[in-house]
């Protein structure tokens, strides 16, 4: 993207009018608006970026002033010879005398830097934001950077494995460092995109050589061994050669990939081996930060570690790569973050445009077997159970204890249709089990609890996203199902972003075909779905029917809605939640809320799948099509979170568990601070931390954001917990 196109879409707006005072950070890129107060109105002017110690898109000059965030921010300031004088959470403060100073504002979406030649004095407000009061400055300079990722070139290959492993030597090519700090997102890159072609095709110097390369992976050239390996050519800036036996070569170590369970297993756990003590070196550098996953390593495992990481952070990307890996990986499991992504691949030349998008997620990849390429035989019955269960559930009355399939005499469900299709255990397949948030199958047929991607859907990231209200539709076509429109109030239940959210009811064909045109960021159906489509008043709808979808996330709540939410991602949405069988209308009316009340919360659809197919036995009936990091809310604080509440020793004491679940804005590799844990950072994916504290602080705390909450086997939300139901 041009440097013209980033000064036109980050910039900072004033606002007309504010009481107080306050300026709009805005990236139309990426669909933010930000907001900071200011002690008085101000006129930015466009400078030079020349004094910011980190690469910024646009700054501008500001007269002296004091602006605060609505947010208890984390903060970071560092002096003019890149020292770190203050780090502050939540409630802290600080004082800097006269001097040089970058600040980095964080958790608002994009980045945010303050240049400051002057006294700096910083605190916390009464209601959670952040002062930082330069009043006393002589230069006070705003700088803002984009998150936004665009490849920076596409290379053409052909489907013969020596091609594809030069294909993969490219990717490394968009990585900004190589030092430890790439285990930052940001400092990644996109890599580079695959097209398939009848010869090879390289722009420029993108190929890693094993004259260029200080890492080689050797595999047996077949796509079945080199599609494992993608994401970590990509993360270790390697070179991909043929070799008899699979191995990683560093210097002079050769460290093995097939580790008895093969070359995925083996590939997989290096990549998160070398990754995770990357984010543990990282503290030595720019930001010296107290990190949980470092505090937990050396705690642990004190007596059979002795690693000078201050030593190793100097050291080249080889000689890291060889230390990390002389530690025993199960000493490092334990603190390895929830990778965000697996993926199961059909080892195919079809398949391969899709593999910079997961490299690009860090994702790990596996592959299908060509002689069984989607589920093996054995899985039939299962997949019919799937279908069948629900039966008997559906006559407690759609109790969310089973899928709810359509019967005579049980209650009403979602589909106008009637029993089990069994031609339908020939296109839905059980993957093998995953850790990951995210599963993505690429093959033929449709995953249970997962997601089917299209690469346009993939493509559809890049595109810019107006940073203006959201827009929301919820379209409530049947009256038995009307319980579940109040999803609109919930979707309007966000202090700090602009909603729009409309009701529609009982639309014709020629109505829903017109709204699916609009360029709505999500649109929530309420209503039968069968084998003609969705239900309208006057018939049905078949969205195969369609020229052109403009809709960007959709949540077709009906039954067996997949063949027509892949219609809609085919005709240009970005994804959505679908279901695989017949729904009860209650569980699916309690699932439609909670899944209005994720996304709200800036939860991406992998989040929400993740979370409805763990607390409703009904979600697992859910699938994703397209992609699955989207998110219709785009957090200023990106990371989303999940807290379990249990009970502690002491009585008056609470537990609480805190997960972390990246999206798009926020992969793998970023921090969070949690309010309730004023000292420390974690990494941003899977579980990050327990605590233990009063029932007081815990109250606090949950009043500190909404988000969800398990507590006493119930499924809730922070601002309508009750402790009391906690003995």
């Amino acid at each position: 993207m041009s440097q013209a196109v980033l000064n036109d879409a980050v910039r900072v707006v004033p606002q007309s009018g504010s009481k107080p005072p306050m300026i709009d950070l805005v990236d139309d890129i990426e669909g933010i608006r930000a907001q900071l107060s200011t002690s008085r109105r101000v006129r930015p002017a466009r400078c030079s970026s020349t004094q910011f110690r980190f690469p910024v898109d646009v700054a501008y000059e500001l007269s002296p002033l004091a602006v605060w965030t609505h947010q208890s921010n984390p903060i970071l300031v560092q002096d003019d010879g890149g020292f770190v004088c203050a780090e502050l959470m939540h409630h802290e403060s600080a004082s800097l005398s006269a001097g040089q100073y970058t600040i980095d504002i964080t958790s608002l979406g994009l980045k945010v830097y303050l240049y400051v030649e002057g006294e700096v004095e910083i605190s916390h407000t009464d209601d959670r934001g952040r002062i930082i009061d330069c009043r006393g400055a002589e230069t006070v300079q705003l700088g803002l950077r984009s998150f936004h990722e665009v490849p920076a070139a596409t290379v053409t290959t052909t489907d013969q494995p020596r091609d594809v492993m030069r294909a993969l030597s490219c990717l490394g090519s968009a990585l900004k460092t190589t030092s430890c700090e790439r285990s930052f997102p940001t400092l990644r890159g996109h890599p580079p995109l695959f097209e398939r072609g009848e010869r090879f095709q390289v722009p420029g110097d993108l190929e890693r050589t094993t004259e260029t390369a200080s890492l080689r992976i050797e595999v047996p050239p077949t796509l079945e061994m080199i599609y494992p390996v993608a994401p970590l050519a990509y993360y270790l800036n390697a070179v991909v050669v043929p070799g008899d036996t699979p191995c990683l070569v560093a210097g002079d170590s050769t460290i093995p990939l097939d580790r008895g369970d093969g070359v995925e297993q083996g590939g997989a756990q290096l990549l998160k081996h070398v990754f995770t003590l990357d984010c543990i070196a990282r503290t030595e550098g720019f930001y010296p930060i107290t990190l949980g996953e470092r505090t937990a390593l050396e705690q642990r495992h004190s007596d059979s570690i002795a690693i000078d990481f201050a030593t190793l952070y100097e050291r080249s990307l080889a000689e890291q790569v060889q230390t990390y890996l002389s530690i025993p990986f199960d000493r490092v499991e334990d603190i390895v973050p929830r990778w965000p992504l697996t993926a199961d691949v059909r080892p195919v030349g079809n398949y391969l445009p899709y593999l910079p998008f997961v490299v690009a997620s860090l994702g790990t990849i596996r592959c299908l077997p060509m002689s069984c390429p989607w589920s093996p035989p054995s899985d039939a019955p299962e997949i019919e159970a799937f279908y069948r269960a629900g039966q008997e559930a559906a006559r407690n009355d759609g109790a969310d204890n089973g899928t709810g399939t359509s019967s005579v005499s049980g209650p009403p469900t979602r589909s106008s249709e009637n029993g089990f299709d069994s031609a339908m255990s020939s296109v839905i397949h059980n993957p093998p089990t995953a850790d990951s948030i995210a599963h993505l199958w690429l093959a033929d047929g449709y995953p249970m609890q997962g997601t089917k991607p299209t690469l346009d859907a993939f493509e559809r990231r890049f595109d810019p996203i107006t940073a203006t209200e959201y827009e929301v539709v919820v379209i409530s076509n049947d009256a038995q199902m009307e319980a579940e429109s109040d999803v609109a109030e919930l979707y309007g239940q966000h202090e700090r972003m602009d909603f729009d959210v409309t009701i529609r009811e009982q639309l014709s064909r020629a109505n829903l075909r017109e709204l699916f045109t609009e360029e709505y960021d999500l649109v929530h159906y309420v209503g039968h779905v069968d084998a003609d489509g969705l239900q309208c008043a006057d018939g049905w709808l078949d969205v195969r029917t369609l020229d052109a979808v403009n809709t960007r996330i959709f949540v077709l709540n009906g039954c067996r809605s997949y063949e027509q939410g892949e219609a809609l991602v085919e005709r240009g949405a970005v994804s959505g939640l679908c279901t695989l069988a017949n729904v009860g209308n209650t569980p699916a009316t309690q699932i439609g809320r909670t899944v209005a009340r994720l996304l709200n919360g800036g939860f991406s659809l992998s989040g929400v799948l993740d979370i409805i197919s763990e607390d409703f036995l009904t979600g697992q009936q859910y699938m994703i099509v397209g992609d699955p990091s989207r998110a219709v809310v785009q957090r200023h604080d990106a990371t989303s979170i999940l807290a379990e509440i249990t009970p502690a020793s002491d009585n008056d004491e609470l537990r609480v568990d805190i997960h972390g679940y990246p999206t798009i804005r926020s992969p793998v590799g970023m921090l969070y601070a949690p309010a309730i844990d004023e000292e420390t950072f974690y990494l941003n994916s899977g579980h990050m931390t327990t605590v233990t504290a009063s029932r007081s602080e815990i109250k606090e705390y949950l009043h500190h954001d909404r988000f969800p909450v398990r507590i006493a086997g119930s499924f809730a939300w922070s601002d309508a917990v009750s402790l009391d139901s906690i003995e």
